[in-house]
């Protein structure tokens, strides 16, 4: 498997694997209105435009896609506030360590630039595997967001540049 930069002839594929995931997954635990709203937010044309802004990587298996993640800064050029959005593998990839590379790979990009903590907004199904990986609920609360999901922060290691 190989972490890489999104190229703009992946965003269908990007687009397609991650309404199978709010499909088969995510609507197992929100509103199907809300899940309508997230397919029709990540288009291939809004993957593409997101990319031009946003660190956007794919997992490549075999040159398929199986997996996606994305590091978005929220915050101003003096006050950086840096996301892991959009991780989305194939389910039938689940378990098998492609979030966590894809999350490693977005984790080192923002240590690249200087972040010495990152933030998920983690879905209900998520927890579990943030978790895993060293995040912590914000301010030690575990409460769902207005959008049900559930805000993470996880300190990086080493000194910002």
């Amino acid at each position: 498997m190989v972490i890489d930069r999104l190229q703009d002839s992946q965003a269908e594929d990007v687009a397609r694997l991650i309404k199978r995931n709010l499909l088969e997954i995510t609507s197992n635990y929100y509103p199907s209105a809300y899940v309508a709203a997230l397919i029709k937010e990540f288009s291939p044309a809004n993957i593409m435009r997101t990319a031009r802004t946003q660190h956007v990587f794919v997992a490549l298996e075999d040159s398929e896609v199986i997996g996606t993640g994305s590091l978005a800064d929220h915050g101003t050029a003096e006050a950086p506030s840096y996301y892991g959005t959009a991780i989305f593998v194939t389910p039938e990839h689940h378990s098998r360590g492609v979030g966590r590379q894809l999350m490693h790979r977005v984790e080192a990009q923002a240590m690249e630039l200087g972040a010495d903590r990152i933030t998920v907004r983690a879905a209900v199904n998520a927890r579990g595997f943030y978790e895993k990986l060293g995040y912590l609920h914000r301010d030690g609360i575990a409460v769902p967001d207005d959008r049900g999901n559930f805000v993470m922060v996880k300190a990086l290691p080493g000194e910002p540049m």
